[in-house]
């Protein structure tokens, strides 16, 4: 199986960001062109969350400082807690999940996980971030970030990566064999 973070340095701080509504979306798209079938430690709330307990960066080296996972869910603040508690039972420690409005979408989930990884840049809370998406929306970003003296490492699942967000990452990693292992 693949690295998460190749090439890490020993006691290297990181944190992840997770843009978990669009890797949801993504994710259900390539469930349905798998035939529904998923690696047996993920988790998946249609269009909301998916996760998988692969996708550990502790054997790598790293302190891992926290995981943000920001996403957007439809109803109360009943529904929102239990796709907290879902997401911290998957290994989330700081799930960010906002309402989404059926007439606007979802709002607040790319601006608060960019404000949040430029943040600890600035603060020198992490040497690495894990950026898990794949827009070009991200490249000021991570170009930002990168400035600060961090690096940037995008994963990804394959029908989502942005050639210019893969050209500017220090490293990029395909999610596929950790979402549908052996699949």
């Amino acid at each position: 199986m693949t690295h998460l973070i190749p090439h890490i340095m020993d006691m290297a701080r990181a944190m992840v960001f997770v843009d978990g509504e669009n890797l949801a979306i993504r994710f259900g798209d390539m469930l349905k062109q798998k035939g529904g079938k998923t690696g047996p430690n993920v988790v998946y709330m249609p269009n909301v969350f998916v996760w998988s307990g692969l996708l550990s960066i502790r054997a790598t080296g790293a302190a891992v400082v926290r995981k943000y996972y920001y996403t957007a869910v439809q109803g109360d603040d009943v529904v929102i807690s239990e796709v907290e508690s879902q997401l911290k039972r998957a290994g989330i420690e700081a799930p960010r999940v906002f309402k989404k409005d059926k007439s606007k979408g979802s709002k607040r989930v790319d601006i608060s996980l960019a404000t949040d990884m430029l943040l600890h840049a600035t603060r020198k809370h992490y040497d690495y971030a894990v950026l898990v998406a794949g827009d070009e929306d991200y490249v000021p970003l991570v170009k930002a970030v990168q400035a600060e003296g961090c690096r940037v490492h995008v994963w990804f699942v394959s029908n989502g990566l942005s050639p210019v967000l893969q050209h500017v990452a220090d490293e990029y990693l395909d999610l596929e064999e950790f979402l549908f292992p052996n699949v």
